[in-house]
């Protein structure tokens, strides 16, 4: 039986490009405006970008930052703002596991309608593999995952 463990997404690679945006947009925007004076509505317009812009990455950060996995050995628990998925072993059709153009592993988890896609965006990722894998061992799922006799 293995014990609940718990992985929480990372934020850094969605909300540093953000908050990257939101300090170079103005001092830009600032400095076409003083040196060619933007009309009233364009910039309006650019203004609303930037404060749709900041909404959608905060809105971003917010559910990043509610997202996690939890494995209690029995189940996998996938929850967010947006709402929680309890996949139990009978409900899991396959697990397979890839690398990606960038050469970093994912996992896809299919069910009968739905896939869920395990990332490196998961802190610990080698723990959250290693706990996949037994997972996987322990209820005998189809994967791609070779099987060693023990």
């Amino acid at each position: 039986m293995m014990e609940e463990h718990d992985y929480v997404y990372q934020l850094k690679s969605l909300v540093v490009p953000g908050l990257v945006f939101l300090i170079l947009y103005p001092l830009v925007i600032g400095g076409v405006h003083a040196f060619s004076k933007l009309p009233t509505l364009e910039l309006r317009i650019l203004i609303g970008i930037y404060v749709v812009s900041g909404l959608g990455i905060l809105a971003l950060w917010i559910i990043g930052k509610s997202k996690r996995i939890v494995m209690n050995g029995q189940q996998i628990i996938f929850s967010s703002l947006l709402g929680e998925h309890i996949l139990e072993p009978k409900d899991i059709r396959r697990v397979a596991i890839y690398f990606d153009d960038k050469g970093q592993e994912i996992a896809q988890i299919r069910t009968g309608k739905d896939s869920f896609y395990v990332s490196e965006l998961y802190f610990p990722f080698p723990e959250l593999m290693s706990d996949l894998e037994i997972f996987i061992q322990q209820y005998e799922i189809r994967s791609n995952i070779p099987r060693y006799a023990n």
